[in-house]
């Protein structure tokens, strides 16, 4: 009677080997399917997910004397006037008390802030998480930010976590857990947390 041909188990040599292939296989497929990154030669980084190809190119607004919104093409073309006017707001929020969830004077958590002053000085209506906001408008080298821009950053590498706007080429606001407060862009923390920055205004 011939015996019956078993599969190898996973402790001879041809199980080892199948086990040992699939195991590079998952691994080639995690890494690809959950930390694919694009980087370029000014040295930011963004996740796969917030790629040039899957970013939105316009954003609601509600210009002055309308009740209705708008679509409106990013980046959006708002006046010096109101540039500087967003730089005195920031001045003004210096200070707020972080609270989570806030999108008001009375506290602000860190994508809070941004609808906030974003449609104060530029009436546009911005989505609601930092995650939302880093999928709008042109992504821009760090080497090549402008005052008004947004800076993302990532604890875990694959999700964003923070924004802030850019002051000066060197420095950005945003709503820490110790209140609204200026930092410095190459500070430890934050330079090896950033993640990219976009543009959604331009003055030109």
């Amino acid at each position: 009677m011939q015996q019956q041909s078993r599969p190898p188990s996973s402790r001879s040599p041809q199980g080892r080997t199948a086990l040992l292939l699939c195991t590079i296989i998952g691994m080639v497929i995690g890494v690809t399917g959950c930390q694919s990154y694009w980087s370029d030669s000014a040295g930011y980084r963004m996740e796969s997910k917030y790629s040039l190809k899957n970013r939105k190119s316009h954003i609601s607004c509600r210009p002055e004397g309308r009740n209705s919104a708008l679509t409106c093409a990013l980046p959006l073309k708002v006046t010096p006037q109101s540039l500087d006017q967003l730089f005195s707001s920031i001045e003004e929020s210096l200070g707020t008390r972080y609270r989570y969830g806030g999108a008001s004077p009375d506290g602000f958590d860190c994508s809070g802030l941004v609808l906030y002053l974003y449609g104060k000085n530029f009436r546009m209506i911005l989505p609601r998480t930092a995650s939302e906001l880093a999928t709008l408008g042109t992504i821009v080298p760090k080497n090549n930010l402008l005052p008004g821009d947004l800076v993302f950053f990532s604890n875990a590498g694959s999700t964003i976590d923070h924004v802030g706007i850019v002051t000066s080429h060197e420095s950005f606001a945003h709503a820490a857990r110790n209140g609204v407060k200026l930092s410095h862009l190459y500070e430890s923390y934050y330079d090896s947390h950033f993640a990219f920055a976009e543009r959604l205004i331009t003055t030109e």
